[in-house]
Formats: structure tokens, C-alpha cells, sequence
């Protein structure tokens, strides 16, 4: 955290939150960098800059009327005073991430199950599939219900794992004061097992992208007819799900030190993320895949082909927010640095 987040954090602390307040927070965080940064190109140190922005932008009741959030401060000097939350103790909180380590499985577990539902239905369509391309009645039959089965199974693993951290409910909530004790562990946590999740991401990107390859050589290389391609869609699914399931898995530390911190989520959808070039991409991505599946299709006229596009795209999104995710943290750990 750098020294405008730290002083922000103070700025906001007596007040309570809202959406409102966040978003002023965040309009007020992006005047004083680039305030900062103008300061630095005309040749402060970095440290003078950050005075001097200090200084300049002075208490939050004098930046009120310009965020136009002088209403929201009133009346939130006006609402009676909420009883300060109880402090988390260490312990309570190492048996807090235990409990979210030991029960992350399920989760990860019930995300693999969400994305392969399908593929049991697909093979069977394609495995008894006829000469005009019916597949057999029954098939049709085992494979809705052993959709309906596995989401239900992947559901009920979601439930199990909130059974089981029902008891911290007020830590997930956020409802205690974390002392400094907590933060200094939550953060050796986040610290210890970066590594591990940095893997983890790195291995299941490179599976989303490579996930890619089943359904484009099964389509490419077949020649008996499109419901021979579902066989390349299940494996698809197959390597979309072992990706999702490890960085699932992998993402208990960060998610339990976030929450022993009381750090806010970030949207990590790519159209949100702090870089431009990610930005720019996924605002164009949907409409470029769209008008190569129409280019594709009316040029070649193999409608039953062409539909192959969506999988594919939609596993080279999923591979465009786990790289906006990992450039968010590239540049949550420079921040980090420099602060230091």
C-alpha cells in the first residue's frame, strides 16, 4: 500500500461505507496520482510529490464539494455512531484459513463440475449418432440426466463448503477489527503461498489456451460429419474444467489473507482492467468473433462447422481475465515496492 492509500484510508475511516463514498474514494485517488505525476515530470522526488499532494488536497470536508459527496458526509456525520467491532483474535483467525484451506476442494471441485456437465451429453450424442446424424433416444435421456446430476452434485459441494465455514460467518462478513497481529500473519500468508498461485495461474492459462486445439483438430481433421466434433468440444471442456479446478484450488490464500485484511474485491472482468491494452481488446472481442463466425459461414456455407467459433472464444476470454487478473497483481506488487 503507497502512501495515497494510506492516506485515503484515513480520510475514509470515520465515515461509513457506501457505494457512493467508494466511488468518491476512487475519483479522489486518480486526481492525486496524476497530480503526483505532474509533480514528478516537473522534477520533484517522489516523496516532495506526495507532500505537496497532501497538502494541496487537505481534509476530505474540503475536497467534498468538488467529489459532490458533501450530502453523503452529513448525513453520516449525522447518523449515530455504529459500536466499534469486536477485535480477531490470532488463533481464531489461523483456524479461519485452515478451515478455508481444507474446505477449498469443494469449491474447486464444484466449478469443474459446472463446466463438464456437458461433456457427458455431447459424447453420447456423438457416440451413437447415425448416418444422418440423430443420436438414439436414450442417450439423449442418460445424458439430461447426467447433467442435471453433476450440477446438482456441484451445487451441493458449494453448500458444503458454506456448512462449513458457517461458523466464521462473521469474518466473511468483515464484521471484526483485524489487529495488528492478524495483518501481519494474513499477510505472510499471502506472501508464502504467492509463489504457488502465481504457478497455478501461469498453468491454467496455458490450459485455457491450449484447450482450444481438441475441438479445432477434431473439425479440421474429420471428415464423418459434425457430430464427430462434440468429441473435441468434451475434450475442450475436460482441460477448461482441470484449469478452472487449479487455480481454484491455488486461490485459498488469497482469498483468506483478503479477507483477514478487509480488502475490497476488484472486478477482475477484462473490460474493468487497469490496463488500456486489455481494455481496448476485450471491448472489440465479441464483435470481431461474431463477424469472423458470419465471414466464415457465408463464405464456406458449412453453418455446421463454423459454430466451433464460440467454444474456442469463449475459452480465449476466460485466458484474457486470468491475464487481466495477473497483471493486476504484477502491478499490485509494484505498487507494493514502491511504497516501501
Amino acid at each position: 500500500m503507497n502512501v495515497i492509500d494510506s492516506y485515503l484510508d484515513t480520510l475514509f475511516s470515520p465515515y461509513p461505507e457506501s457505494a457512493r463514498l467508494r466511488e468518491a474514494r476512487t475519483e479522489l485517488h486518480a486526481m492525486m496520482e496524476d497530480k503526483q505525476q505532474g509533480l514528478i515530470e516537473d522534477g520533484l522526488t517522489e516523496s516532495q510529490a506526495v507532500g505537496q499532494v497532501i497538502a494541496e488536497f487537505g481534509t476530505l470536508e474540503e475536497v467534498a464539494p468538488v467529489l459532490g459527496i458533501s450530502a453523503e458526509l452529513g448525513r453520516a456525520a449525522a447518523a449515530p455512531a455504529a459500536p466499534p467491532a469486536a477485535p480477531l483474535e490470532l488463533d481464531r483467525a489461523r483456524t479461519y484459513v485452515d478451515a478455508v484451506r481444507r474446505s477449498q476442494w469443494l469449491p474447486a471441485t464444484g466449478l469443474a463440475l459446472f463446466v463438464l456437465s456437458a461433456a457427458p451429453l455431447l459424447l453420447l450424442i456423438a457416440a451413437t449418432s447415425d448416418s444422418q446424424g440423430e443420436p438414439a433416444s436414450w442417450a439423449i435421456g442418460v445424458g439430461i440426466a447426467a447433467v442435471l446430476v453433476m450440477v446438482s452434485l456441484g451445487i451441493l459441494l458449494m453448500m458444503a463448503r458454506g456448512a462449513r465455514l458457517s461458523a466464521y460467518e462473521d469474518i466473511d462478513e468483515g464484521d471484526f477489527a483485524p489487529t495488528a497481529q492478524v495483518r501481519g500473519y494474513a499477510q505472510g500468508i499471502k506472501r508464502e503461498h504467492r509463489r504457488a498461485t502465481i504457478l497455478a495461474t501461469a498453468v491454467a492459462i496455458t490450459l485455457w489456451i491450449l484447450s482450444a486445439l481438441p475441438t479445432l483438430l477434431v473439425a479440421l481433421l474429420s471428415s464423418e460429419g459434425s457430430t464427430v466434433t462434440l468429441y473435441g468440444v468434451s475434450g475442450t471442456l475436460v482441460i477448461v474444467a482441470l484449469g478452472l479446478a487449479i487455480i481454484a484450488r491455488a486461490g485459498w490464500s488469497d482469498s483468506a489473507s483478503s479477507t483477514l485484511l478487509q480488502e475490497e474485491e476488484e472486478d477482475d472482468s477484462p473490460e474493468y482492467s487497469d490496463n488500456p491494452v486489455v481494455r481496448v481488446v476485450a471491448a472489440i472481442y465479441w464483435p470481431i468473433m461474431v463477424a469472423i463466425y458470419l465471414g466464415w459461414s457465408f463464405l464456406s456455407g458449412n453453418w455446421g462447422l463454423t459454430w466451433v467459433i464460440w467454444p474456442v472464444a469463449g475459452v480465449l476470454y476466460g485466458a484474457l481475465s486470468g491475464l487481466s487478473v495477473a497483471l493486476r497483481g504484477d502491478e499490485g506488487s509494484r505498487r507494493h515496492v514502491r511504497s516501501r
